[in-house]
């Protein structure tokens, strides 16, 4: 089974970060995906071949949330606001405000966290909830 201490050094390589500056906020991010797919499939712990797939939901919801912050914003594309995954990519609001709106984070949360594919095969039945 795997752990969070299996996925930040996946998604520090994806990101490109030098330094562990950002790793208490990334320990978040990891965190609440790692409850998601918990929830998701109702399972207790994750099998070892869902590694990468949480580690690209990780990075997707980093990207989505943190485009402002420097060493996210030069991995979306280099316009802060602008985030661009797959063949769909959504522009933020500009101006002083930066950042996207909600409506464009309802749109790439559909994109981004649709990983129902990938979570599907470890999916069980939850009885008595």
């Amino acid at each position: 089974m795997i752990s969070s201490s299996d996925v930040w050094p996946i998604i520090k390589v994806r990101l490109g970060l030098v330094d562990e500056k950002l790793k208490p906020l990334i320990d978040t991010y990891i965190a609440e995906i790692e409850r998601r797919i918990k929830h998701y499939c109702n399972i207790k712990s994750l099998p070892d071949d869902l590694l990468f797939v949480w580690a690209s939901m990780v990075t997707d919801a980093i990207r989505v949330d943190l485009p402002n912050v420097d060493e996210i914003d030069d991995t979306v594309g280099g316009q802060a606001g602008n985030v661009k995954v797959g063949d769909t990519s959504v522009a933020g609001g500009g101006g002083s405000g930066g950042g996207l709106t909600n409506t464009s984070k309802a749109v790439i949360d559909q994109v981004v966290f649709d990983y129902r594919t990938d979570l599907h095969h470890y999916r069980r039945m939850g009885w008595g909830r």
